[in-house]
């Protein structure tokens, strides 16, 4: 788009929800629209107040905005990163794409893969932010903006972080929560298009359709069902649906080929993960694509209202000699310890300090030395700092524990993983999922409430006063349930290692010659570990093609 006399170009991906009342103050100052598009108020927005623009968007954007005039580009990422942006900067210029993948035909030297970003799978299960899987190649962080020009350089900027402090005094009851949620909802349910919803069951998504409800605005609800299996919800979405009169859909998801999904998947990824719930929600997208372009999903939930299993029982568990006995096994996991020796290095690396501990119970896979000496032939070092780095960076130590680590999730694992997953599945099927939960609102009113002592055994305390007697009582009496392809408990573990041996890292020399030390029985999470080198491996076949 472009503004007046055609001084300012902007390229944005993404949906300004604040747009009719931001728009209505820019006309109010003079600025003349020519489209209903609601991208064109980020150019008016930079007019009036500059690179300050972004203080005023509300919603899920990343965007590129070039002021001919001035010879001075501004690039933005909404905060908590729901749409992706990457750069790279060739000798003459910059280059910013959605994609990683879209910038390889632009460097200058043949694309590599990056052994940091690579540590980072095997250990986080994702790329966190700036890193990218190939050299040369970056992520903008969230709530970060880019300044390039042509003489100068680039700068960069974060212009929102998640809250630092605890707000003893404010209004964060029940119907204060109300207010907030039907406004946030309300913008989000601004489309030209009908908006359906990812209705799985579970707190989250039953709570977007209760405060659908209480709008009056029923759409359509969809929910995959995996017949068979014991942990199904989809009764229980089906029960929500029907006691708030929500039209329903459930969709079986029966998957005879998981090889084969594989491939998609790892074709729609331009960066790899270790988590197989890119397979579930790949398949989701597509089913809901067959009827909408707009979805509203309950992602979010569990890093604003504590709701991850790992945020229970954070008091306590660490030991002052699981330290040093830290240092003791690493020289010898770094070499072919046995199975026994890699439980125990494990099992100390998780007492040293309450992010080792955090990271271990979120993706208990490989020890950083374990790490390192499979990737020795790339020249990494990877030590538990190096490791614990990108959660460190938003870990506030003089925060509530379990606040400081929804805090870190946030900025880390939802946004570098959860919603790197959500936007690759979902724009592989041209289908747009909306996440109130993350609306910059909700999560500054829900991180700065005082930690109840109920949340130290019991999840969501907010979102389950909210429901109960209002829903079906099945949803608040659940335990919580992951989002992973239910099929891998018949997966063949043993044709997977085969696929690993055949596959670009082992046959380019990228890892070490004796990588499967690391997966031989008994290793702490071995059917895990295989499954991290198998997606990697997937991955890579596809995309050292591509370079």
């Amino acid at each position: 788009m472009h503004n007046e006399d055609s001084t300012l170009w902007l390229v944005c991906n993404g949906e300004i929800y604040n747009y009719p009342n931001l728009r209505a103050r820019l006309e109010g100052l003079g600025h003349c629209f020519y489209s209903k598009s609601d991208s064109e108020v980020i150019l008016h927005a930079y007019e009036e107040w500059g690179d300050r623009c972004v203080n005023h968007l509300e919603g899920m954007f990343a965007f590129a905005l070039w002021d001919e005039k001035k010879q001075f580009l501004l690039a933005a990422r909404d905060r908590i990163g729901i749409k992706p942006l990457y750069y790279a900067q060739p000798r003459k210029g910059l280059s910013l794409a959605s994609e990683a993948g879209a910038l390889l035909p632009l460097l200058e030297a043949k694309p590599e893969p990056e052994p940091m970003a690579l540590a980072y799978v095997m250990t986080l299960g994702y790329v966190p932010s700036p890193w990218s899987i190939w050299r040369g190649i970056s992520k903008l962080e969230p709530g970060h903006l880019l300044i390039w020009q042509p003489y100068t350089g680039l700068q960069q900027r974060c212009y929102w972080e998640p809250p630092r402090h605890i707000d003893p005094n404010g209004k964060q009851g029940l119907e204060e929560w109300r207010d907030l949620f039907e406004t946030v909802l309300q913008e989000h349910l601004l489309s030209d298009v009908p908006v359906g919803l990812f209705l799985s069951g579970g707190l989250d998504s039953s709570s977007v359709a209760l405060g659908l409800s209480d709008l009056r605005r029923p759409v359509k609800a969809i929910t995959v069902s995996y017949p068979g299996f014991q942990d199904d919800e989809s009764p229980i979405a089906a029960d929500v649906a029907k006691h708030l009169g929500f039209p329903h859909d459930t969709i079986p998801l029966e998957i005879r080929d998981v090889e084969g999904l594989i491939r998609q998947v790892v074709t729609a990824f331009d960066e790899p993960q270790g988590y197989s719930a890119l397979l579930s929600m790949y398949l989701i997208s597509g089913v809901a694509a067959r009827d909408f372009k707009v979805v509203l999903a309950g992602d979010g939930g569990d890093e604003a209202f504590g709701g991850y299993t790992w945020y229970r029982n954070i008091d306590g568990g660490l030991r002052r000699s699981s330290r040093w006995l830290r240092r003791a096994y690493r020289p010898f996991v770094r070499r072919n310890a046995s199975s026994a020796t890699r439980r125990l290095a494990a099992k100390h690396f998780s007492r040293v300090s309450p992010l080792h501990r955090h990271a271990w119970r979120l993706y208990p896979r490989f020890l950083p030395e374990e790490t390192e000496a499979l990737l020795k032939p790339m020249g990494l070092r990877f030590e538990d700092e190096e490791m614990l780095a990108p959660l460190r960076k938003h870990f506030d130590p003089k925060l509530p524990l379990q606040r400081a680590l929804q805090r870190v999730d946030l900025m880390t694992f939802c946004s570098d993983s959860i919603l790197a997953k959500v936007d690759r599945a979902s724009m592989a099927h041209s289908l747009e999922v909306r996440v109130p939960f993350l609306d910059r609102r909700i999560i500054e009113w829900a991180l700065t409430r005082p930690l109840e002592a109920r949340e130290r055994t019991e999840s969501k305390l907010l979102l389950r006063d909210y429901l109960r007697s209002r829903i079906p009582a099945s949803v608040l009496d659940q335990p919580k349930k992951g989002f992973s392809l239910r099929v891998l408990d018949k997966f063949d573990w043993d044709r997977a290692l085969e696929r690993i041996r055949r596959g670009s890292w082992v046959r380019e020399g990228y890892w070490s010659s004796d990588w499967e030390c690391l997966l031989k029985p008994g290793v702490p999470y071995r059917t895990a570990r295989i499954w991290n080198l198998l997606m990697l491996t997937c991955w890579a076949d596809i995309w050292f093609k591509r370079r």
